[in-house]
């Protein structure tokens, strides 16, 4: 008798986990979509800062034509390399915001 409720209970847990595991991928997915505006976003915005740093040093120095072009290529260099870590950090709590909605309404429907 013990046998079959334990197992009754494996069974019960595998569906939750597989369930729980469903929860976090739907959820990882749809972060990703709706982090990829604010990502965009953040990386424009410091596109235009670099290029912004770039054009007021290109003032204020007398070959400016040179070092500007070296510095516009810098700073995209700079911001294509942060671009991961940018739509992580957006991308992350997101995740977590959704996923902690969803299990708190799976908590409270039972």
């Amino acid at each position: 008798m013990c046998y079959i409720k334990d197992m009754d209970e494996n069974i019960y847990m595998d569906k939750q986990k597989r369930k729980d595991l469903n929860l976090r991928l739907g959820n990882l997915i749809l972060a990703i979509f709706l982090a990829t505006v604010p990502t965009a976003i953040t990386y424009g915005t410091l596109s235009i800062h670099g290029l912004n740093i770039c054009r007021s040093l290109s003032s204020k120095v007398t070959d400016s034509n040179q070092i500007k072009s070296q510095c516009d290529e810098a700073a995209w260099n700079t911001t294509k390399s942060y671009i991961f870590l940018i739509g992580f950090f957006i991308t992350l709590p997101t995740w977590m915001w959704f996923y902690l909605s969803m299990k708190k309404k799976e908590i409270s429907k039972k």
